[in-house]
């Protein structure tokens, strides 16, 4: 005689229909990420063109707006795709070689997004502290190998990331289950995160930020200074100019905030 047991049916059921939720919870992530990538890939290409197109814009900050855009293009075709399939499946579906390139290219864009925000105080304070030096590196060829220098450089640093990032089975103990994923390191052993995470957390967070905040802070600090030796209408505008670097330094800052999420630190 067969026996009926409703409570296991239940639970089968509910498994299903909790699956299916989260299913459908990840096509709708996925979903913005895709409509996110879009309109940042129109954007920056867009950005892109028109600083190619018109010769009359090409100057110091727009060369590396340029350069930025271009980073934020390959961020967008490498980060968003893969943060998007991590709800869609929990193994990971861009096979060894793309455990090799992605991360790579990840860091690469991270790093050029981040020194070239670095590169951008430089000018700002070049042109606002010491105009005159700005007159005598603003040539074509120098903005260009700057830019060079800073993709090149970005490029070196990720080479690590390349090198070792592959795929390794890590073990849930609580669950007894175990999963592969791409990893810049295995999980047996302690040292090697460590480096890592200490190293990306310097390079690519701390030393930018400090090199961003005290170009701004001598900006600010040569503002207000001349705002003290000015007439009153003068001091009104220059301290006006002091609150416009000020909210530059800020967007700046979530600017950096943003590209910076993206570096795989693990304490």
């Amino acid at each position: 005689m067969e026996r009926i047991y409703p409570n296991g049916s239940r639970s089968i059921t509910s498994s299903h229909s909790f699956a299916r939720m989260m299913w459908f919870t990840g096509v709708a992530i996925a979903s913005v990420y895709g409509a996110i990538s879009v309109l940042g890939l129109i954007g920056n290409i867009t950005l892109i063109k028109t600083f190619c197109s018109a010769k009359s814009i090409r100057n110091v900050p727009n060369l590396f707006m340029s350069s930025l855009a271009m980073g934020d293009v390959l961020l967008l075709v490498t980060c968003a795709p893969v943060d998007a399939s991590r709800y869609l499946s929990e193994e990971w579906l861009f096979g060894r070689v793309g455990c090799k390139v992605i991360p790579f290219i990840q860091l690469t864009s991270v790093g050029v997004s981040v020194f070239t925000l670095t590169a951008l105080s430089a000018d700002r304070y070049k042109a606002i502290v010491k105009p005159l030096d700005l007159q005598k590196s603003t040539t074509t060829t120098s903005i260009v190998l700057r830019a060079a220098f800073i993709w090149v450089f970005s490029l070196i640093l990720a080479i690590p990331e390349a090198v070792y990032s592959d795929l390794h089975t890590f073990n849930v103990t609580s669950t007894n289950e175990s999963f592969v994923t791409c990893a810049p390191y295995p999980h047996a052993g302690k040292l090697h995160p460590q480096i890592h995470s200490m190293a990306s957390f310097l390079i690519f967070y701390v030393i930018p930020l400090l090199v961003i905040s005290m170009y701004y802070t001598f900006i600010a600090r040569s503002l207000f200074k001349s705002a003290s030796n000015l007439p009153v209408e003068g001091n009104v505008h220059a301290r006006r100019q002091a609150s416009v670097e000020q909210l530059s330094y800020f967007d700046n800052i979530i600017s950096f905030l943003k590209t910076t999420e993206n570096v795989n630190v693990h304490f």
